[in-house]
């Protein structure tokens, strides 16, 4: 027989410096292991797809590099855009999706579709009808091609609105699942970034069952509680004594109780009181005459 050695507790050296890996409680750890890996490259498939895209609409080579993504709320991914920003708002499945392009990056597409050199793009805050109209169609697209550039993984967003501003019907405190596409081109740098509904891409994933209607859980419910036993029992009301009275009791004491002689008794399920009755006889064996309503619960 071996003896056992206590476990000893670890002792760090005063001044080590230790490696410690902060929590972001904004940024919870929703997805991890093979489903993060599954869905960072899906998602990085469908950053190379955009950077094509927009390579071929606006006829200028640009380079693409995707981020590993990362769960925030719709609110703080709002918050984190820098400078004039289009939002274009999708239906994404049963949740939302928000697809976020600089104000500078979306005229220069309008500019290079429309044949100018898009040099001044940046230089303008402003944006026309036209560049807008084109904007929109370009970021159609770009949400168009997320189904098949991830394989099936992600569903296809269905646009809802796009403007300055995201839709007020999104949901701010909702969690996404965000991913941020860096753009290189010519020297100069921007960022487009989509948030997707992390129900939706758990969902997708596995990581969850899919979601039920409400009618459809509320009528399994019932039949679930249709079949589960509880206790039935007849009670009168309770009464109140001393202890005194319960330690002097003997054969043939009797015990006067607060309950009228006129009231009926309440029928319990589980304890908990839902019709009254009076007191009844079947046969040899006692039973009680329900006096409310059936299902009448109190």
């Amino acid at each position: 027989m071996t003896a056992r050695t206590a476990p000893r507790a670890l002792v760090h050296a005063p001044g080590e410096a230790l490696d410690v890996q902060p929590y972001d409680f904004e940024s919870p750890e929703l997805i991890t292991g093979e489903d993060r890996d599954r869905l960072d490259a899906a998602l990085e498939a469908w950053g190379r797809q955009l950077g094509l895209q927009i390579t071929a609409k606006t006829r200028a080579v640009v380079d693409v590099a995707t981020t590993a993504s990362r769960v925030q709320s719709f609110g703080a991914f709002v918050a984190s855009a820098e400078g004039p920003t289009l939002w274009a708002t999708a239906q994404l499945g049963t949740g939302r999706a928000l697809y976020r392009i600089p104000l500078a990056e979306a005229k220069y597409w309008a500019d290079r579709m429309l044949g100018a050199s898009g040099d001044g793009a940046a230089a303008a805050t402003g944006i026309t009808g036209v560049e807008r109209a084109l904007a929109r169609a370009a970021a159609v697209e770009h949400l168009t091609e997320l189904k098949p550039a991830t394989a099936g993984l992600l569903p296809e967003p269905a646009l809802d609105a796009f403007g300055a501003e995201p839709s007020p019907t999104l949901d701010r405190d909702a969690q996404a699942v965000v991913v941020v596409v860096g753009l290189l081109r010519k020297g100069q740098r921007r960022q487009l970034a989509l948030a997707l509904d992390v129900d939706v891409v758990l969902e997708r994933l596995g990581a969850v069952a899919p979601r039920q209607e409400a009618e459809d859980v509320l009528r399994r419910i019932s039949g679930h509680l249709a079949l589960a036993p509880v206790e039935v029992a007849l009670r009168f009301a309770p009464t109140r004594v001393g202890p005194d009275t319960v330690l002097d009791l003997a054969e043939g004491d009797l015990i006067p109780l607060a309950h009228p002689a006129d009231r009926p008794l309440d029928v319990t399920l589980d304890g908990q009181p839902v019709l009254s009755a009076a007191v009844g006889g079947n046969g040899e064996r006692l039973a009680c005459i329900v006096v409310d309503s059936n299902g009448a619960l109190r």
